[in-house]
């Protein structure tokens, strides 16, 4: 399981400093970001080696996150026919705060769904997934 933390800022929270919903895709996202970083999945021009689409998102909100605090950001993948699974659970101070889930699959310059590169699977298998948290 990758781990990924970032304090929120006060940009993405309302007056009550209570993070907007909107946001927590977007945490996703950098985790995601930060897991392909990680897997030398982006070139060193930040330029994706693969193509991704976001196919579907999940959010379960549990418990606000406030100003300043500091989000980890729990990232695992796995794989299923041509579809990539990320599932996320966001936590503060150990306690959750929001699960999610994206799936994405690969698309030529035609839109059509292509296979998922050989590397990403390979490197996907490697994890261990025992539950599921959305």
């Amino acid at each position: 399981m990758f781990e990924y933390q970032r304090r929120v800022h006060v940009y993405e929270t309302d007056l009550m400093g209570i993070v907007h919903h909107s946001n927590y895709l977007r945490f996703c996202e950098e985790a995601r970001v930060e897991w392909c970083n990680k897997n030398s999945l982006i070139d060193s021009n930040d330029k994706a080696v693969f193509s991704l689409t976001v196919t579907e998102t999940k959010v379960k909100h549990v418990k606000p996150a406030r100003y300043a605090d500091l989000l980890t950001i729990q990232t695992r993948t796995r794989t299923e026919g041509v579809r990539l699974f990320f599932q996320y659970r966001i936590l503060v101070d150990g306690k959750i705060v929001c699960l999610a889930e994206t799936v994405h699959c690969n698309l030529d310059l035609n839109f059509k769904v292509k296979r998922l590169n050989p590397e990403i699977i390979k490197l996907v298998e490697k994890e261990i997934w025992t539950e599921t948290w959305l």
